[in-house]
């Protein structure tokens, strides 16, 4: 015969093993016995052989259906073998046959949030809350099945009464913050967040969750602080490494960014995103080299891979290194339906290397593919004017100041149009609209000064030039224009000094010209001669520079090296009446 008790004793002190024995060699014996089989399920629900309890539960059930406690571990095994409907039915019973049976009502609403019913969950959760209202878990399912309903507003009230009852719980505290945040009530979350970390200092998600609110509010600085404290309690967690390099990325701390994509990498070598974003951090710090050798490595193992081989071009270029560019578009780019957008890129890559036709061919194919593309206009109108088309490059700058009114480089292009043309009273009108767009643009306010040299607006063409200056005073083409500009004002001391400047950086024909021409003002014949010689070595037929030697040796008194330049010079240009009257004067 069984012995009940002892089998009760067993269970009783958590002795489930023998226990177990103890009932199934009873069961040999007595397999109807209702009370044996369910001491037999106890002790297997306990064992976790959920199965096994599930077995003996609904033989109980069977045969007693009205034992509500057997309902509920037969519900409890449906609820772990994942038999969710069967667990909903079966705790659904137990509240049947005993209303007051609270644990069944947690455990119904739990079952249904799984099955994605959380309005019914709410509606047991307030069922249950009568028989156990000091119990935090129904409020807690209350506010979570809001949540899982996106109706966050409702969900404060529950949860944080939940926090009332349950001061300490983890999942309270998680869930608060999250509905504060959901409520645009950051500041709250914050506060949520910084007494979980009180309460459980040493767990990463407490940490992970404030400094994702931080990040929300894109306060990185501060995020950082906590997702490197999450990442220093779980080094495994790739969520929290990832979320803490986007903060580092954001705060422009690239090295401390590099570090942690370095260790996502070693984790998973095969996420591209990563390798991605760690290009992005090489070529923040201007790491260019470590950058282009990431992305060949990336582009040439697949060729199909257009924004990394877009980037590939793109720090070509920037490293100035445009054949390069040009053939990865050749060979990758243009070989995989490119858009009207990277069709635009290659044309001005093709400009930059001074391949004009095809860069107006492609512009062409952009335009005719986007045709409200307003910058690919604009370029199409620069290449018309190089080449003299002035009527085709008027009607794109038209076109594209149609469709983007107000930007910048479209309004200084035109401006440069109306200058290149002559057109100085229009060409001032743009220039002006391209300065109260960027007032510091010192490439705008040079040629704004030159426009005005040429309307001999000279104060106003001095003012705009030292504008540029102050903003760059290295720059060699602006030190050039201002030394023409200051030639033309005949304040030859100040313009030598420009100019000799220019020159250092960019000895090129005009401005080594305008150089010596302020030599000869200021009466430095030597030194304007040492220039006209290099001149006229290079253009040994340039009448403008025999002209200017004839005249230095003329001030020098050499009349006869004057007279060697001015031969040389009517040789050329027998019918120069200047040339041919100082050859009599000085003969």
């Amino acid at each position: 015969m069984a012995d009940i008790d002892r089998i009760n004793e067993l269970v009783g002190n958590k002795n489930f093993e023998e226990a177990l024995e103890l009932a199934a060699a009873a069961l040999l014996e007595e397999p109807n016995n209702i009370e044996l089989i369910k001491l037999a399920g106890l002790a297997e629900v306990n064992t976790e052989n959920w199965t096994n309890a599930k077995f003996h539960f609904e033989t109980v059930v069977k045969f007693a259906p009205e034992d509500a406690t057997s309902w509920f571990y037969l519900a409890n095994c449906y609820n772990n073998l994942g038999d969710f409907i069967s667990a909903k039915n079966a705790y659904l019973k137990v509240i049947e046959l005993r209303e007051e049976y609270e644990e069944a009502y947690k455990s119904l609403c739990v079952v249904l949030l799984k099955q994605e019913q959380p309005e019914e969950a709410i509606e047991y959760a307030k069922k249950g809350q009568k028989y156990a209202p000091d119990d935090y878990m129904y409020d807690f399912i209350i506010g979570t099945s809001y949540m899982k309903l996106k109706n966050f507003e409702n969900s404060i009230e529950p949860l944080e009464k939940a926090r009332e009852k349950a001061p300490d719980n983890f999942g309270v505290y998680n869930s608060l913050g999250t509905a504060y945040v959901a409520t645009q009530r950051s500041d709250d979350a914050i506060k949520c967040y910084l007494q979980l970390i009180e309460l459980y200092p040493e767990n990463p998600m407490a940490y992970f969750n404030l400094g994702s609110v931080y990040q929300i509010q894109k306060n990185h600085t501060e995020a950082c602080k906590y997702f490197e404290k999450a990442v220093e309690l779980d080094e495994e967690d790739e969520v929290f490494k990832t979320s803490y390099a986007l903060s580092l990325v954001k705060s422009e701390k690239f090295n401390e960014a590099i570090n942690i994509y370095k260790k996502l990498l070693v984790q998973h070598p095969e996420k591209e995103s990563y390798k991605y974003n760690l290009i992005n951090c090489y070529e923040a710090i201007g790491d260019n080299q470590t950058a282009m050798i990431m992305l060949e490595g990336i582009v040439y193992l697949n060729p199909k891979l257009i924004l990394p081989a877009q980037k590939l071009a793109n720090l070509y270029i920037k490293t100035n290194k445009l054949a390069r560019a040009k053939e990865l578009y050749d060979n990758i780019i243009l070989k995989n339906n490119p858009t009207a957008e990277v069709l635009h890129q290659y044309a001005v890559l093709s400009s930059s290397l001074s391949d004009t036709d095809t860069a107006e061919r492609i512009l062409k194919k952009a335009v005719k593919m986007n045709p409200k593309m307003a910058k690919a206009h604009k370029d199409l109108a620069v290449i018309y004017l190089n080449k003299r088309l002035f009527d085709y490059a008027d009607d794109e700058f038209k076109i594209a100041m149609e469709l983007m009114p107000n930007d910048f480089e479209i309004l200084f292009e035109y401006g440069n149009f109306l200058y290149s043309t002559s057109k100085n009273a229009e060409a001032e009108k743009y220039y002006l609209k391209a300065l109260d767009i960027e007032p510091e643009n010192v490439l705008a306010l040079t040629f704004m000064a030159l426009n005005k040299l040429v309307m001999n607006q000279l104060d106003e063409s001095k003012e705009y030039i030292m504008k540029a200056l102050h903003i760059n005073h290295h720059h060699e083409y602006i030190q050039y224009c201002a030394g023409r500009i200051l030639f033309a004002r005949r304040e030859y001391e100040d313009a030598k000094r420009y100019l000799v400047k220019a020159v250092e950086q960019n000895p090129d024909v005009e401005t080594q010209n305008t150089l010596a021409l302020t030599y000869y003002e200021l009466g430095e014949y030597t030194q304007a001669v040492n220039i006209f010689n290099n001149l006229l070595s290079k253009f040994p037929e340039n009448v403008s520079v025999l002209r200017s030697l004839a005249q230095c040796y003329e001030k020098m008194d050499d009349g006869d090296k004057a007279l060697e330049y001015l031969y040389k010079l009517t040789d050329i240009l027998p019918e120069d009446e200047e040339a041919q009257e100082l050859i009599r004067k000085l003969s």
